[in-house]
């Protein structure tokens, strides 16, 4: 059975190997990060006899607005293409129930100051009695 650090871990290795080119960060990005980033987190475990369920991971894709504030679609849709390929096949440990789905994707605007954000929005279950 695998708790709420365990899911983030799994997911962010997926991430990892997709080779994005981005930096990743587990929960926060740091402090006055400047450069191209994505964030794996989630909202919590929920716990019952018969599943665990991490209602939702959600990773973050966050890429620099070019100078004149334009969008960088094409660092977005490539990043985002490569995030949801790579979430279709999480390796996960030996005998351990684990099932992961893109349940949605949607740009979140200029969540963070100087950055286009884009959410994927994983469901995990990774147990089932």
């Amino acid at each position: 059975m695998a708790d709420e650090f365990d899911i983030i871990d799994l997911v962010f290795v997926a991430a990892e190997k997709s080779n994005t080119g981005l930096i990743g960060y587990k929960d926060n990005s740091a402090t006055g990060e400047k450069r191209n980033h994505y964030t794996v987190r989630t909202t919590g475990m929920e716990t019952k006899d018969y599943v665990n369920k991490s209602p939702v991971v959600n990773v973050n894709i966050f890429i620099k607005k070019f100078e004149n504030g334009m969008t960088n679609r094409s660092a977005m849709r490539d990043a985002k293409r490569k995030l949801t390929t790579s979430f279709k096949s999480i390796s996960h440990p030996l005998g351990m129930y684990f099932k992961a789905k893109v349940v949605w994707s949607e740009s979140l605007g200029e969540a963070k100051e100087g950055f286009d954000c884009t959410n994927i929005r994983l469901e995990v279950i990774t147990e089932l009695n």
